[in-house]
């Protein structure tokens, strides 16, 4: 792949500086994450002004180098920008810790195209709750956190590490021997986001509690960020 010039649609997961006019990008792409340096990125007249921002699915072309290496972007533009979610600090929120998700645990190769859709679906689902599309404050809210238990849950299966639920109000097995309790409302849920991943039930507290504990313990990624964001998603 080194040496070759690749196309390929991708979500802008990360952007920090690299020099005084450019930037250090990371992408998801159905491949898999691709770091790239934009040169010249912050230039006033440069090509890449407005076609790529944290959130946004873009087609980018570029120079593939060695692995470890940074690639080289050579175009870029935007497909989907979701300016909804500039207006809604709580689903931007979410939105970058999604995005972490995605950077920590999806894999390289063609298995992570199925990351690639998750997280372009969970985005596309936040900016639906930011464009007034719902009208009351507890439906919004419900939404949201509906949006990010699904991505958790969707990723924990993409993982091999997804939950079974013994019970419509049993518990469901945390390393080995150990049971996690369940409510009946929490059980429901989670088998409604499997079942139809765009149509959960509203979201049990219970649930917010058991898939935190479950997803700290298998997982172990990003634990502080999901308190801090869920706790904003409440109010």
């Amino acid at each position: 792949m080194a040496g070759e010039t690749v196309k390929s649609e991708a979500i802008c997961l990360s952007i920090s500086p690299w020099s005084m006019t450019s930037h250090v990008v990371n992408w998801l792409t159905p491949a898999g994450i691709v770091p790239t340096v934009v040169k010249g990125a912050a230039r006033p007249k440069s090509a890449f002004l407005g076609q790529y921002d944290l959130n946004y699915t873009c087609e980018i072309v570029y120079y593939a180098r060695a692995r470890g290496e940074l690639h080289a972007l050579r175009e870029c533009s935007a497909l989907e920008r979701r300016d909804e979610l500039r207006d809604d600090y709580r689903s931007l929120a979410a939105a970058g810790y999604l995005r972490l998700l995605a950077s920590r645990l999806s894999p390289q190769g063609p298995e992570c195209a199925a990351w690639h859709g998750l997280l372009s679906d969970a985005l596309d689902r936040l900016c639906e709750c930011s464009a007034g599309r719902v009208d009351v404050a507890a439906a919004v809210r419900d939404r949201r956190l509906a949006a990010v238990m699904a991505f958790e849950l969707e990723s924990l299966h993409l993982l091999g590490l997804a939950p079974e639920v013994e019970a419509e109000s049993g518990a469901f097995a945390v390393r080995g021997e150990r049971r996690l309790p369940v409510s009946p409302e929490a059980a429901r849920f989670i088998r409604a986001v499997y079942a139809s991943p765009r149509r959960p039930p509203p979201v049990p507290l219970d649930a917010l509690r058991v898939v935190g504990v479950y997803y700290n313990l298998h997982v172990g990624c990003a634990s502080e960020v999901r308190r801090c964001v869920m706790k904003l998603l409440q109010t």
